[in-house]
């Protein structure tokens, strides 16, 4: 049975689908965790898809700072106060302020400061798991662009000809929306000089509600950070082709790898990484639409005393799946595998493409 047709059987057969409770409560803390780990590793590989030549939009073609987006998180020296507004769920809205800076050289810092409007009534629990997932939010919450050549394969948008300010920074607004299947359209304040994206709201298609809304209120380049703790990778992380021997034989186990995709203008990215965590090797795989990211990882679970493919634990197979705010995860163990998935897809999304990789 395959993995979808035990999402719709929900609850039924020995392979289960468990659903957790939405908030921290409980598995929650474990979602979290497992949030947490998936930001781990360098995000995206610099290679990007490897898409052909960009298509072009009237006579100049795209400005030239969205060849910037993958890497201004990164390559620019700030810091900054941002608000968060989060509106997924109507019924728990989610707003505070975070403390964010990088040295422009890779390693960076994201401090959620203060709650201002939350159903949660333990803040002091949510402020600690902000901490553990803040590579997570830094690397994939916000608005983005990824890969440029799936971006503008995938996305229409039209720069806006007044300029915005954001926190004393003149910006061009972008406005955003997927070219198929879209649920959701973006306006987005970009400083055209670092590629940085300084404010970006989220609007729902069918309600045209804010689901989202995060901007910088104050912004100093090259701020001072000697009071941050920066970080960068987590964990011990190598790169490799996804498709070739050295990925393989650096895990010491065969990778699950998605033969679908999450949805439409997805692309495998051809790089993937080997994780260390605890002793234990992690393959960690991406697929994008340009903006999107959906984050796929997969480790051989062995039995005591037994070594590669052929001392897979016989564990039964069971996966949880989890919506929290505009991201789906998934985890569970899979014929051997235990599995981590999370991307701005449904949860019907992550079962394709989980079922694709075991056949």
């Amino acid at each position: 049975m395959s993995m979808i047709q035990r999402m719709r059987r929900f609850g039924k057969g020995q392979g289960q689908i468990k659903r957790p409770l939405r908030g921290v409560r409980g598995r929650g803390v474990m979602f979290a965790a497992s949030l947490a780990l998936v930001a781990c590793g360098g995000g995206v590989p610099g290679g990007g898809s490897g898409t052909e030549g960009p298509p072009v939009y009237g006579a100049t073609g795209p400005p030239d700072y969205f060849a910037m987006g993958p890497t201004a998180p990164f390559t620019t020296a700030y810091r900054g106060l941002r608000k968060v507004e989060l509106y997924y769920d109507a019924h728990a809205p989610m707003v505070y302020r975070e403390d964010v800076g990088s040295d422009g050289q890779g390693k960076f810092c994201v401090e959620t400061l203060d709650v201002l409007v939350s159903s949660n009534p333990n803040t002091s629990l949510f402020l600690l798991l902000q901490t553990q997932r803040q590579a997570q939010i830094y690397r994939h919450r916000d608005f983005r662009i990824r890969d440029l050549g799936l971006f503008l394969a995938n996305y229409d948008y039209v720069v806006v000809p007044t300029a915005t300010t954001v926190a004393g920074v003149t910006c061009d607004r972008i406005q955003v929306q997927a070219r198929a299947a879209a649920h959701s359209r973006f306006e987005v304040d970009i400083d055209p000089s670092t590629g940085l994206v300084m404010a970006w709201e989220e609007y729902d298609l069918v309600t045209g509600n804010l689901d989202a809304r995060i901007a910088f209120e104050t912004y100093v380049p090259d701020g001072d950070l000697s009071d941050m703790a920066l970080i960068d990778r987590v964990f011990q992380t190598s790169t490799y082709g996804v498709h070739t021997g050295g990925f393989r034989n650096a895990l010491g186990f065969p990778p699950l790898i998605p033969q679908l995709q999450p949805g439409v203008g997805y692309q495998l990215v051809p790089e993937a990484e080997v994780l260390v965590v605890n002793g234990q090797n992690w393959a960690k795989l991406y697929l994008t639409d340009g903006m999107g990211t959906c984050i796929f990882m997969d480790s051989m679970q062995v039995l005591p005393g037994a070594s590669g493919a052929s001392g897979a634990s016989e564990r039964k197979d069971e996966v949880a799946v989890m919506q929290v705010g505009s991201w789906s995860s998934l985890r569970g163990t899979v014929r051997g595998y235990s599995v981590i998935m999370a991307g701005r897809v449904s949860e019907l999304d992550l079962a394709t493409v989980l079922d694709s990789s075991l056949r």
